[in-house]
């Protein structure tokens, strides 16, 4: 058959069947990069598709990963821990949600080895953990002249906060209202308050002292009129003579609130910032969020700080030549269904490549998916040009990648033509987990059933975990609403959200009647 005969007959069913790839097909794909684990470097690192343990093929390229496999399945030491062994000895910078600490304790040695900067957000030992204040970037952005930059992450960080009340009911008008409120009070919060005050202690308790109707309208006298505070407030105020409707809307914010209100250590911990996120696409640096897999209370931060720093270096790589990060970053999120929706995730996972990042989610199922980001979660999956799946009893995604897989024809002795799915449902519940077999569908080759080692069985350098002591945690300074709003109707400062505030990083400037008066910050 000449080649322009081929180029139409080969998408003949019957004449190109589904089939298995074979090793040497991915060992030669474009996107496949070979490299050796058992030295102090290596050349390349992303999801591994065949491995002895020491000579390992990974797709080095830009792709996101998806790894289905239900609880028990060895997510993390099939694919997880070896990961981050890989990105140390790459050089890359890497997130990894760590719900048991197992990722630190397995790895932490060797990521000390290569030089990292390491950062631990330990939500399991607040004592433990590096410091995050999630108010901090936002302040130093509004107080730059950036304040469309700093509402949106103010915005997102609302949303993170909100988000436990949103999987709760369907009925999200009040959480909404306060949403507007609690976006409002912010925004008067980060205009007014000093670097050293601004933290969610301090806030929570400014907006607890001013939160009744009376209190809010007394804020609403002290901004810009027309701002987006002011606008965001009187849209609450509209119903303060509706004292249920107020009060829910109060409520909801106080409930948003609550874990700071009643954990001084968390607020301590989140009162000022160990390490700039900016940098962890700048220089190696790894990041582990140990967050309770038993109990849902701080999944939110987890959310927050994903999100932020997704935000913050996409600004980054914006500054870049290229538009890339000088620093490739993995997103390594295991239990990725775990933690409440990430907001704009599937925008999210699609720009990330170009900006020289990378996102590996974890998850036990489609439903788990589905149930988390709905109608975004086929988004989400179409994103991901690797699939992994180890193991589930869950039909939906069961049926899916055997169809996925596709199908061979057969034909009987009587030359009648049969089709079968090239692995059934059944069959991909047997993938066994002793040989560490997992079914792989990279890009657009065929399937491949890959042995994967054990973290145990690969050659990487071992080091004993590092130590996290007990750290000192910083007191916090409070701040003093009932001072600002008396200086503020005195004319002692700026009128908040006043075009004499905006763009000014240094000072405040506020016209008396008889003198120009400068805060010096």
């Amino acid at each position: 058959m000449n080649k322009e005969n081929y180029k139409y007959q080969r998408y003949v069913s019957e004449n190109e069947l589904s089939r298995w790839a074979d090793s040497e097909e991915l060992k030669n794909s474009s996107t496949i990069k070979k490299i050796r684990v058992d030295g102090n470097n290596c050349n390349g690192c992303g999801l591994p598709v065949i491995s002895d343990g020491c000579t390992t093929y990974v797709d080095d390229s830009d792709t996101h990963t998806m790894i289905f496999g239900s609880t028990g399945s060895k997510k993390t030491r099939l694919f997880g821990m070896p990961l981050i062994n890989m990105f140390a000895l790459a050089g890359e910078s890497f997130i990894a949600t760590d719900p048991k600490g197992e990722l630190y304790q397995k790895t932490s040695g060797l990521v000390e080895k290569k030089g990292y900067n390491t950062i631990v957000l330990n939500l399991r030992d607040l004592r433990q953990s590096s410091l995050w204040n999630p108010l901090a970037i936002p302040y130093d952005l509004y107080h730059s002249g950036k304040e469309d930059e700093a509402i949106s992450l103010l915005n997102d960080f609302i949303n993170a906060l909100s988000a436990p009340q949103r999987t709760k009911t369907k009925d999200i008008y009040f959480i909404e209202l306060g949403y507007s409120m609690a976006l409002a009070f912010l925004l008067f919060f980060i205009d007014t308050a000093k670097p050293y005050e601004v933290n969610m202690s301090n806030f929570s308790k400014f907006f607890t002292s001013y939160s009744s109707a009376e209190g809010t309208e007394e804020i609403a006298d002290c901004m810009e009129e027309g701002s987006i505070a002011s606008i965001n407030l009187k849209g609450v105020l509209v119903n303060k003579e509706a004292k249920n409707t107020f009060a829910n809307c109060a409520a909801c914010v106080s409930v948003m609130l609550n874990p700071f209100i009643i954990q001084k250590t968390l607020c301590q911990m989140l009162s000022k910032s160990s390490f700039d996120v900016r940098n962890i696409g700048n220089e190696k640096t790894a990041v582990y969020i140990i967050v309770p897999d038993e109990k849902t209370t701080l999944h939110f931060i987890v959310t927050a700080f994903i999100k932020q720093t997704y935000e913050v270096l996409i600004h980054e790589a914006q500054q870049q030549r290229n538009l890339k990060l000088p620093v490739r970053l993995n997103f390594l999120l295991d239990e990725f269904c775990n933690i409440p929706a990430i907001t704009d995730m599937p925008s999210m996972i699609s720009a990330a490549r170009s900006r020289n990042m990378r996102f590996f989610l974890m998850a036990q199922g489609l439903q788990q998916l589905q149930q988390k980001y709905e109608e975004d979660a086929d988004t989400i999956k179409g994103n991901c040009d690797n699939w992994v799946f180890l193991t589930s009893r869950e039909h939906e995604l069961l049926n899916e990648i055997s169809i996925l897989c596709g199908e061979v024809i057969r034909r009987d002795p009587d030359n009648e033509k049969t089709t079968r799915p090239l692995i059934s449902i059944s069959e991909l519940q047997r993938l066994s987990k002793v040989k560490g077999e997992a079914l792989i569908l990279h890009g657009r080759h065929y399937p491949y059933v890959s042995e994967l080692p054990d973290i145990d069985d690969y050659a990487f350098k071992t080091y004993p975990p590092v130590l996290n002591n007990n750290r000192s945690l910083p007191s916090i300074i409070p701040y003093d609403p009932k001072q600002v709003i008396a200086d503020i109707k005195d004319a002692k400062r700026p009128l908040p959200f006043s075009e004499e505030v905006y763009g000014s990083p240094k000072f405040y400037k506020a016209k008396t009647e008889t003198k120009e008066v400068v805060f010096d910050w």
